[in-house]
């Protein structure tokens, strides 16, 4: 985002977004947790303006929406870099 200090909407609803991804994923070690904040957060703060822009939403929900699939995007594509075939395998399933 632009602004150094994000409103407090912004930080509410990523972590609302964090609290969820958290609890609804298979059960996280403290270091899988601590990536998983990590991530999100780095994507939400340069992410969430260019989301809320491209699905017309309001930057809270575009926060929102890039906190839940930021971790799960690039797991997916550090997947595809260590094995291109897997990936491809993947979305091949994905696409049917």
């Amino acid at each position: 985002m632009n602004n150094d200090l994000q409103p407090i909407e912004f930080w509410l609803a990523v972590a609302a977004a964090l609290i969820v991804k958290v609890k609804t994923t298979a059960r996280f070690g403290p270091l899988r947790v601590a990536t998983t904040v990590a991530v999100a957060i780095a994507a939400a703060w340069t992410m969430t303006d260019w989301t809320a822009q491209t699905l017309g939403v309001p930057v809270p929900v575009a926060a929102a929406i890039v906190t839940l699939t930021a971790e799960g995007v690039m797991r997916w594509l550090l997947l595809a870099v260590d094995d291109p075939k897997q990936a491809i395998d993947l979305w091949k399933y994905w696409r049917r």
